[in-house]
């Protein structure tokens, strides 16, 4: 597959702001235990609106960086983002929190025609061919990569190229952003695997080393596949959690 390589990535601001309010913090201006200023306060101290601060905080909230209290605000109760993150699939919120929790660097992006991956046998393609997306994420406020993914959008869809120069949350949501979209449904499937060599490359690990392998095909309604995504996740960082509940007698 004929690779067009993105651009250096570009930090969208909402990050850049996660990542000088977590320095503040681990520099000790903005203390484990205190609570933050108020939104409105703190978005005029960083010179940045209250949407672009809250997609900030909402960052640190997932890294377990701070947490917002009930009459009381934004206390900040660690120094440091998680290293490991655990994904919860009890419902579509949880299933997609993933692409907040980390970030995903764009290594590139091709057109293919038919049915590149065996997750899209019998997955018909309105244009006849597919864009596929390469890239790797690392958990928010670090540096170490944690899953090796490949994305598949129909070309159809193909608008959404010029952003991927970027680092991206998910490019579900830049295919939201593009064309009015919502992810309505998601199926997903879990396998363990041994890493290829792209994989293993990708995450700094052993050639056949154990990956935990999520395959997910997110649908607009009325059953319309906006993306499939295979990911290969380094087991000691993302883990997966399953939960059910027995109905009411």
């Amino acid at each position: 597959m004929k690779k067009t390589r993105s651009n250096p990535p570009s930090e969208p601001l909402y990050r850049q702001v996660s990542v000088t309010l977590l320095d503040q913090i681990k520099s000790g201006v903005r203390s484990v235990g205190t609570v933050l200023p108020k939104e409105i306060d703190l978005a005029h101290e960083l010179g940045v609106s209250r949407v672009t601060l809250r997609q900030a905080l909402d960052i640190l909230e997932k890294g377990g960086v701070v947490q917002r209290v009930r009459k009381v605000g934004t206390k900040v109760i660690a120094a440091a983002m998680a290293n490991a993150y655990v994904q919860q699939m009890d419902g579509l919120e949880h299933a997609l929190r993933l692409a907040g929790q980390t970030a995903m660097r764009i290594h590139g992006h091709a057109t293919v025609k038919g049915e590149p991956d065996a997750g899209l046998v019998g997955v018909p393609s309105s244009t006849g061919y597919w864009l596929a997306i390469d890239g790797v994420r690392h958990m928010q406020g670090a540096s170490t990569p944690c899953t090796w993914t490949r994305v598949y959008v129909d070309n159809k869809y193909a608008g959404i190229t010029p952003f991927l120069a970027e680092e991206v949350d998910g490019v579900y949501t830049l295919v939201e952003k593009v064309y009015g979209l919502a992810v309505h449904g998601i199926r997903h499937c879990v396998s363990a695997c041994a890493l290829n060599a792209e994989a293993a490359g990708a995450l700094g690990l052993p050639e056949g080393a154990p990956g935990l392998q999520v395959q997910a095909w997110l649908y607009a309604p009325g059953d319309v596949l906006i993306e499939y995504v295979r990911s290969i996740h380094n087991p000691a960082l993302i883990s997966i959690e399953l939960k059910s509940h027995r109905a009411p007698a």
